[in-house]
């Protein structure tokens, strides 16, 4: 039975599969269709179970998918940037499912490290070696219990070389692991390399606070949250400037409204991008 990182990690990929069958599609992911299989696949390539598991989706947890497809967008456009900039390294936080260092060219000009959980990376590995006709020579894995273990020794241990500048992606895992777990994380981003860039999502203290998110706080087994003061605060102490700091609201302005479209937005996640 596949665990619950693994059901998460599949989970994102079938909104990413979906998104990319939207008439204006915020990015271009066709590998995340291709990764599933099952009921998953043929729920996404049939357009009424497509509704029809949106209209569920959003009944259960409203603006769930609309945070997820837009936070990929953002993070999407970050990468294109720190890599136009000149960064050669990604380390992928919680990789999951992501398939970023297989879709966009100019990742594939980088090393990229993936760290996840052991069962997580051998079903990511199993999903790449159906679709994929070799492996991705550019790509190392690691596991990784961010719980008992720190990002720095794990990738040190690996054969990274964190003298360079480096992109760090960590996406949607602060929020589901404990303070001290994310206290480690932090601490590592001061050790990166000058001229280096993190993109992090997190849960804003006030939503986790706010009696009326309980049932998603539940539901999502939430566990560290941080105002964005207070991240941009912890990312200072850590040399980093925080670039952008962005939520549901910005994603409506920037992102949705430019293409007409009419999506709600959970505000229970943030992209912040420092550097």
């Amino acid at each position: 039975m596949a665990s619950g990182e693994t059901r998460t990690a599949v989970g994102a990929a079938v909104m990413r599969a979906i998104e990319g069958r939207a008439r204006q599609p915020l990015f271009d992911d066709p590998l995340a269709e291709r990764l599933l299989t099952g009921w998953t696949a043929v729920m996404v390539r049939n357009r009424a179970l497509r509704s029809a598991f949106l209209r569920l989706l959003n009944r259960v947890g409203p603006g769930f998918y609309g945070a997820v497809v837009c936070r990929t967008r953002v993070i999407d456009d970050a990468c294109r940037d720190a890599l136009a900039a000149g960064l050669r390294q990604v380390v992928i936080l919680g990789a999951g499912m992501d398939t970023r260092p297989y879709r966009m060219p100019a990742m594939s000009q980088a090393r990229v490290w993936e760290l996840d959980l052991p069962a997580v990376q051998a079903e990511k590995k199993a999903a790449l070696a159906r679709v994929l006709p070799e492996a991705a020579t550019h790509v190392r894995y690691a596991p990784i219990d961010l719980t008992v273990q720190t990002v720095g020794d794990v990738l040190a241990q690996a054969g990274a070389d964190l003298s360079v500048p480096t992109l760090l992606l960590c996406e949607a895992v602060t929020m589901y692991v404990p303070d001290s777990a994310v206290d480690r994380l932090f601490s590592f981003t001061g050790t990166l390399a000058r001229g280096s860039r993190v993109v992090l999502t997190y849960l804003p203290a006030a939503v986790r606070d706010d009696p009326h998110h309980a049932g998603w706080a539940q539901r999502l087994s939430w566990r560290s949250a941080f105002d964005p003061p207070e991240v941009a605060r912890r990312l200072a102490e850590q040399g980093l400037r925080v670039r952008a700091d962005l939520g549901a609201e910005e994603y409506q302005v920037r992102l949705l409204r430019p293409l007409g479209r009419t999506l709600d937005v959970f505000a229970g996640e943030r992209v912040v991008i420092a550097g």
